[in-house]
């Protein structure tokens, strides 16, 4: 009885170190385009946000480019293409800390008829929980 409860024991074992090696060494990667074309990234030009710039691009994927600094982001932009020239980029500068409904509404003339379908939100707002974009009523985005 014990060895059989042993090699019941070695088996889960077994199975779940074989689950693990597949999840993070041989399960293929996200195909991000099922996602639509077009990514929105906020505040690109550094960090992990700029990472995420290059990894989308690096995938394939359009890129709308969303920040206050015009020489930054022209920085960012040129790197991308110098490295993925086939990315489309459209930048649009928006000064989170100041006037949000200008900037929102720069915001969706860029990304009309665009099929966008990630967003990657690097600016410094942040609510009591998690919310979905659309969710998040104005008053709330303004501060107010």
């Amino acid at each position: 009885m014990y060895s059989s409860l042993s090699a019941l024991s070695l088996y889960s074992n077994s199975l779940s170190f074989l689950q693990w090696v597949y999840v993070n060494f041989l399960r293929p990667a996200k195909n991000l385009k099922r996602y639509r074309s077009w990514a929105l990234i906020t505040r690109p030009i550094d960090g992990i946000s700029k990472a995420f710039t290059f990894q989308l691009a690096r995938k394939g994927l359009n890129l709308i480019l969303v920040g206050h600094n015009p020489d930054k982001l022209k920085d960012v932009l040129n790197a991308v293409l110098a490295k993925y020239g086939k990315t489309q980029i459209k930048t649009v500068m928006v000064d989170f800390t100041g006037d949000l409904e200008d900037g929102v509404k720069r915001i969706q003339e860029t990304i009309e008829g665009l099929d966008v379908g990630l967003l990657i939100n690097n600016v410094g707002i942040s609510y009591l929980y998690a919310w979905f974009f659309h969710e998040v009523d104005s008053e709330l985005l303004r501060g107010t």
